[in-house]
């Protein structure tokens, strides 16, 4: 989904029912709109796609919806719904969920599920639409069928929504390649609000645990921080927030691990019989040759040459 905006307010009073219904259903998944024709109705959307997720904002006047079989079935993909209101009420009602929504609440809905609306009074809100797969890819143990209240007031609810609501005033703005990022973010707070009880342990325990596993395996070529994450139970996205508190990036570490490592053993005497790919290779290198230009680069000799004059 690209970004847009559309407003009622530019079109004849006569023609905004039906187009609400037309852009709303487009822009915010099928729904079918309690809204005769003709109705006097204010309404603005603004849309922008984030690598497969997508963050609406909308304005809407007083109205009332549902999705029910028939627009599920005519909706392309399965979303859930990551909804937060920032002004105005909504009530909304799935399965024995009756959730009523004031300025600063936050609701995740099922779009698989028949699910109905309320705006009682004129609504600013915010909602991410997130794949059911991508929600489902290591960042929650069970999905959840229907709608869940969210913390919005505290903790990591509080930081989740604060991302939410600014994504909307910067989405416009983040380069197409980072878009992606941007949503993971929020994918990744969301999961831990719906599964705390599996959450990773303290984020310093934890790296101070990546860290020692690291050096423990350096040798191996095969330790690759998509790796290092599902060892340790946790997302990708969420071991690169973990360790970006160190100022660099995982495989960057490994990369200067590797290095030393490789160092170490070019300076060794004990290790002379040995080639120099083959000593890169059993740091951890997949390449003889591209490790020799990553040492030239760090250490801005050769390894031969670094080798050379040890022995001197």
């Amino acid at each position: 989904m690209d970004s847009g905006t559309w407003r009622s307010l530019d079109l004849p009073q006569a023609l905004r029912a039906q187009a609400a219904r037309t852009m709303l259903s487009e822009v915010h998944l099928p729904w079918s709109l309690n809204l005769p024709d003709r109705e006097r109705y204010d309404c603005r959307l603004d849309w922008h796609g984030l690598g497969g997720c997508s963050v609406v904002e909308c304005r809407s006047a007083p109205l009332s919806g549902y999705r029910d079989a028939a627009d599920i079935r005519r909706t392309d993909g399965d979303y859930f719904g990551m909804l937060l209101v920032l002004s105005g009420e909504e009530r909304v009602r799935q399965d024995d969920i009756v959730a009523n929504l004031s300025p600063g609440d936050m609701l995740l809905w099922d779009g698989s599920r028949p699910i109905r609306f309320e705006v009682m009074s004129p609504l600013h809100k915010v909602t991410l639409l997130v794949p059911r797969e991508r929600l489902g890819r290591g960042v929650v143990a069970s999905e959840p069928r229907g709608a869940v209240r969210l913390e919005s007031r505290s903790g990591l609810g509080a930081l989740a929504a604060g991302h939410l609501a600014s994504l909307a005033k910067v989405a416009r703005d983040i380069p197409a390649g980072h878009g992606p990022l941007a949503a993971d973010i929020l994918v990744d707070l969301l999961g831990r609000l719906l599964d705390p009880v599996t959450q990773a342990p303290a984020t310093g325990d934890l790296l101070s645990r990546v860290l020692a596993h690291v050096q423990d395996n350096i040798d191996d070529p095969a330790l690759t921080p998509s790796r290092i994450a599902a060892r340790f139970g946790i997302s990708p996205r969420y071991l690169h927030m973990l360790f970006s508190a160190t100022g660099g990036t995982l495989s960057a570490h490994i990369r200067t691990r590797r290095l030393a490592a490789m160092r170490r053993d070019l300076a060794d005497p004990r290790q002379a019989g040995r080639s120099i790919t083959e000593i890169a290779l059993n740091c951890g290198f997949s390449d003889g040759a591209h490790a020799s230009r990553a040492f030239s680069a760090a250490f801005g000799q050769s390894p031969s040459l670094f080798r050379a004059g040890r022995r001197q």
